[in-house]
């Protein structure tokens, strides 16, 4: 697909939305996502269905592959990409050690956290001789396998909504010392990442604890103009009952 010439961002704010079809991908709403944020996010596809638009059953049977494909894919990137900061050409110089080997070693020990160290060694092992073919090269074809059934997705709607997270904001810190579940917390996402496709989130209802439940508009590839408007149909209607309540 050709890249647009120049974008407008805004052409469809005000648009009616009478017409577009919505998918709806049945793996967004299964096991793992709170009910809380289920009710929310299908309580805006009903409001969608009030404008006109027709609702399309739809299914992405690679979502469960996708947070490991992810997280393969993105370490890979990050030990191959961040390998060059090794306080000599620039970016952070440690200022302890007396030998070259014991600068570079310390300026990475220093100037990377928890969480970039996590991600450099699993990148390092998934790339290594041994293990490219059976984790990386995977992760690779399972993201051509998500393209490919957004594809044909697009090809029945001209948008997608799901929630944005399975759950509402969790404590700062919280998940901290559990990587796993907070990598999974980035279920409802992390494919429209995988696929290069725009998206936008707004939210669309409160849990009880007055937390905002947020739902995701998926796009066609440059199509912002389209998400951005169905995002605003939903918004201002939104807008009026909170301040009604």
């Amino acid at each position: 697909m050709q890249q647009p010439n120049c974008f407008n961002y805004c052409a469809k704010i005000g648009a009616s939305v009478k017409g577009l079809k919505i998918g709806v991908p049945a793996e967004f709403f299964g096991d793992g996502i709170d009910v809380e944020v289920k009710a929310s996010v299908m309580a805006a596809i009903k409001e969608y269905e009030s404008m006109g638009c027709e609702i399309v059953s739809v299914s992405l049977p690679s979502l469960k592959y996708a947070v490991a494909a992810y997280y393969l894919i993105s370490s890979a990137e990050a030990s191959s990409n961040l390998s060059r900061y090794d306080g000599i050409k620039y970016g952070f110089r440690s200022e302890n050690g007396e030998t070259y080997n014991e600068i570079i070693k310390n300026t990475r020990d220093e100037g990377f956290g928890a969480e970039v160290k996590r991600r450099i060694l699993l990148g390092t092992y998934a790339l290594s001789s041994g293990y490219y073919d059976a984790y990386y090269k995977k992760a690779v074809l399972i993201r051509q396998k998500i393209k490919e059934e957004y594809k044909e997705i697009f090809s029945k709607c001209d948008v997608i909504i799901t929630p944005t997270a399975p759950f509402t904001a969790f404590q700062i810190g919280e998940l901290e010392n559990d990587p796993v579940k907070m990598y999974l917390a980035d279920i409802c996402t992390i494919t429209v990442n995988i696929a290069g496709l725009p998206a936008i989130s707004t939210t669309c209802g409160y849990d009880k604890n007055n937390l905002p439940i947020g739902m995701s508009i998926v796009g066609k590839p440059f199509d912002e103009e389209t998400i951005i408007g169905v995002a605003d149909a939903f918004e201002k209607g939104f807008a009026r009952k909170e301040v009604t309540l």
